[in-house]
């Protein structure tokens, strides 16, 4: 996990705020990624500590209800749209640290529960490792990518 956030720092800490702001050709920022990758910690977070994935959302249940992933995505990037590089940076550092201190009392046992267990009503029977890494190193990478294509385009 720390090896995959430390890849997406770096590239994001070579990049002056324009850089950052700069949409690419599918719209989004590099600050609009890092917007993501935090709330889907958040959520994630939300999760480890037995919440309703839709709250880690800041959503209610009947607003979450029905969405697909491209429309949950598509609220959660209007919602930072508008923020400063300074604040999305501060709420991705401030995700990071949450969902690393959810994490340090999960066992192996754990990690092999289903996330219904945790209060998940979607995918419910996936393992709880599979929604970590989901949300967290594989997203990260995902995104590092995809961060990589937007600055070289």
């Amino acid at each position: 996990m720390q090896i995959d956030w430390a890849a997406l720092q770096d590239v994001v800490s070579r990049l002056s705020d324009e850089e950052l702001t700069r949409p690419g050709p599918e719209v989004w920022s590099v600050k609009d990624h890092l917007a993501h990758i935090a709330e889907w910690e958040r959520a994630c977070t939300a999760v480890l500590n037995h919440i309703p994935q839709y709250e880690g959302f800041g959503l209610s249940a009947s607003e979450y209800t029905g969405l697909d992933i491209d429309a949950l995505n598509a609220i959660l990037f209007e919602r930072h749209r508008s923020q400063s590089v300074g604040e999305v940076k501060a709420m991705a550092n401030a995700a990071h640290a949450e969902i690393l201190a959810a994490l340090k009392d999960v066992t192996d046992e754990d990690l092999r529960r289903p996330v219904r267990e945790y209060g998940m009503t979607t995918r419910g029977d996936r393992l709880l490792l599979e929604k970590i890494a989901g949300d967290t190193y594989a997203h990260y990478a995902e995104h590092t990518g995809w961060i990589n294509a937007l600055l070289a385009a």
